[in-house]
């Protein structure tokens, strides 16, 4: 290996770090992995081992014999990270730069100073070592300044941004129109519990909430038709009031809907909705499940919700299994997305839990639109840029009934509705 790339290892790496934490990076730890391993490698002398048989084996895990010609992953994923740089290296300017030839996977390294690649032909004015002194102290400069700038942008207080700039805000305040907020239906919830069935949304929009009613006993059936749908979860009412403060001074409308007061029908409108409540309590959730990546299935082993994730990501699990159940101690999931209506012209936004807790703290980091755009733009995504659907799987802690530590455990970015699902 080169002196030169020995001398440049320190501002590479500070580099490579800026550009993994970069919002172009944020929202792909696909695209991160990839960068970082290949650079690595490279660093490591290892250059000649980046093929891509042996990415695919050791950062896919494919087999080692596996059909490079039928699965293109590595290439794919290559080609997604060079989007990537350059759209960093457009955005930002930078004294150092990591490219990735087409056609190759083995990355190459430059130095604006004096418009130089690493590693460079000798100055023919200075002598070898002499010139190797100003490229070190040069890079030494980039270094510093690289680390100034990753000190800034960690402590930097982010700006105050109102409610109509910040996703998904920004998409569903902005023009003079109709919000629906649809309640979550706690009685149906509670049918369910009582009589052990699952009612899906076929059943739930034609009013079929009990199977085989002449099943039950007289008073069980007098008890069930009580249940009527017009119960309202203490949690949906705060959210509806914080999105309601949110609202204020908007051109929209807002509109509380109950679940059971919908219909099909419903939803061929303009326009945009807030449905809060996972299938379970709300089944117009269920309505939208197509378009996401992470969505809620029954575990017959338990009897409960839990999350299935379709389309895994490095580090992410095939499943979230939530360990508290209502008014207990332990964690549960959430999950926060943007997704259009299909064949409409309005959004949707979706805000559900395995839990009412867990619900609440969906509810509470989305409508918290300082703390929200701080999660958008963590996870690569311009919180007051263009639009974007999206989905948040988010773990909580829950103890004794409310909601004590949020963590986002994924980000995925969803495609609108013309663009394909892996266009991501």
């Amino acid at each position: 290996m080169s002196s030169e790339i020995v001398a440049a290892m320190p501002a590479l790496r500070l580099h490579l770090r800026e550009l993994v934490e970069s919002p172009a990076f944020k929202g792909s730890r696909r695209g991160q992995q990839f960068l970082e391993h290949i650079v690595e490698k490279a660093l490591a002398g290892q250059g000649d081992e980046l093929k891509e048989r042996n990415l695919g084996v050791e950062l896919f895990g494919r087999d080692p014999s596996y059909d490079t010609g039928q699965d293109a992953i590595v290439r794919v994923t290559a080609s997604d990270v060079r989007k990537r740089l350059h759209q960093f290296y457009s955005e930002t300017p930078s004294a150092v730069r990591i490219e990735i030839p087409s056609g190759s996977y083995t990355p190459h390294f430059s130095t604006l100073v004096g418009q130089e690649s690493l590693p460079p032909a000798p100055a023919p004015t200075l002598s070898q070592n002499r010139w190797r002194r100003a490229v070190l102290a040069a890079l030494l400069v980039v270094a510093a300044v690289i680390s100034a700038r990753l000190v800034w942008q960690r402590h930097r207080t982010p700006e105050r941004l109102t409610p109509l700039q910040v996703l998904p805000w920004s998409a569903l305040l902005q023009r003079d129109h109709q919000i629906q907020l649809v309640l979550a239906d706690v009685d149906v919830s509670a049918i369910q519990n009582l009589t052990g069935s699952r009612i899906s949304l076929s059943d739930y929009a034609n009013r079929r909430y009990l199977s085989n009613p002449e099943s039950f006993g007289g008073d069980m059936r007098r008890a069930l038709s009580l249940l009527r749908g017009v119960n309202v979860a203490a949690v949906d009412v705060n959210i509806a009031l914080a999105v309601s403060r949110l609202a204020s001074g908007s051109p929209a409308r807002l509109k509380l809907s109950p679940a059971r007061s919908l219909q099909i029908g419903s939803f061929a409108t303009d326009d945009d909705f807030i449905i809060l409540g996972s299938p379970r309590s709300n089944p117009w959730n269920s309505l939208f499940e197509d378009q996401l990546d992470f969505d809620f299935v029954h575990d017959p082993e338990t009897n409960r919700e839990i999350i299935r994730n379709k389309r895994i990501q490095p580090g992410e699990l095939p499943r979230y299994v939530p360990t508290a159940k209502g008014w207990d101690t332990g964690h549960a999931f959430a999950m926060i997305s943007l997704v259009g209506n299909p064949n409409q012209a309005g959004m949707v936004l979706l805000v559900a839990g395995t839990s009412a807790e867990s619900t609440e703290a969906a509810g509470q980091l989305v409508a918290n639109t300082g703390e929200f755009a701080r999660t958008l733009r963590n996870h690569g995504i311009d919180p007051s840029g263009p639009l974007r659907h999206f989905q948040f799987l988010l773990q909580v802690r829950t103890m004794a009934g409310s909601p004590s530590r949020v963590e986002v455990v994924a980000c995925h970015r969803l495609p609108d509705a013309t663009e394909p699902r892996s266009a991501r």
